[in-house]
């Protein structure tokens, strides 16, 4: 029996447009009983993007009403439209029309996603956060994840790598000094300290993605002479396990196997591979 992600369909959460709406089915909330989304991936919002919203919404009212949930006698929460309700708040408004759902507590972060994934409001760092979370709070596997999003497991599992990085280059990537492909480059460096080393390099001097990597790849041929056997097994172990592996040689035919996971699902997951 095939597992469904979501109970319900994002068509019966979140309305696409108001012309699809009757009357009936949103109503006017007072703003002050409506608290911000709990559920939010998004950790900032531009003021210059939300001073924009509001002079739209001052000019030509809501396009579109925001999705509450109840949760409590007369206090609603923002499932979707957060910066809806904020630019409503900025301009004083009384009321804001609304869509009142029941929906759980998955489901609301999961729209919440959406949302955001949809306008790209996701910085590449609240994106990889925002994944962790469906897979260790709400038991999504990685598969689960790639197929919601749109995008194959591949691009997730290098989307929550971004993690790893150290705090100064995960702070340039999350305030956009730093691409998601330079970071990703990054990566390919394993230890932290060369990663911060090259990091600084790119900000004193532009580097590409393509002279990162290579940057990276000529660090890692000094660290490990690369056997071309070793490097055949790396690769089809990846394909098998679907993660990144590392074999490292040392003497005496002696080395060490690294199967990197990315969240306790994942570990689980490449265990029942293995076993």
């Amino acid at each position: 029996m095939e597992r469904r992600v979501l109970g319900k369909g994002l068509d019966a959460l979140i309305p696409k447009t108001t012309s699809h709406i009757l009357s009936r089915e949103f109503t006017y909330l007072p703003l002050a009983k409506i608290k911000p989304a709990s559920f939010q991936p998004r950790q900032k919002i531009s003021q210059e993007d939300l001073k924009e919203l509001s002079q739209s919404i001052k000019e030509k009212g809501f396009i579109q009403p925001i999705v509450v949930r109840k949760i409590g006698d007369e206090t609603y929460e923002v499932v979707a439209g957060e910066r809806r309700f904020q630019a409503a708040n900025s301009l004083g408004l009384k009321e804001i029309p609304t869509v009142i759902k029941e929906i759980s507590d998955k489901e609301a972060f999961v729209l919440a996603i959406v949302e955001n994934l949809q306008r790209k409001d996701l910085n590449p760092l609240e994106e990889a956060t925002a994944f962790k979370r469906l897979v260790d709070d709400f038991s999504f596997s990685l598969e689960d994840v790639a197929k919601f999003v749109s995008k194959d497991k591949t691009t997730i599992v290098n989307t929550l790598r971004l993690l790893k990085l150290p705090p100064k280059i995960k702070k340039a990537l999350e305030e956009g000094l730093l691409s998601r492909t330079q970071a990703r480059a990054i990566l390919g460096m394993e230890d932290l300290k060369k990663q911060e080393l090259l990091f600084e390099q790119i900000l004193r001097e532009g580097l590409s993605v393509r002279e990162i990597e290579k940057k990276a790849r000529v660090s890692s041929r000094r660290r490990h002479m690369r056997d071309p056997f070793v490097l055949e097994v790396e690769e089809r172990l990846q394909k098998i396990l679907g993660t990144r592996v590392k074999i490292f040689n040392r003497r005496n035919n002696r080395g060490k196997l690294v199967i990197e996971y990315y969240t306790l699902k994942d570990l689980e997951r490449i265990i029942k591979k293995i076993r």
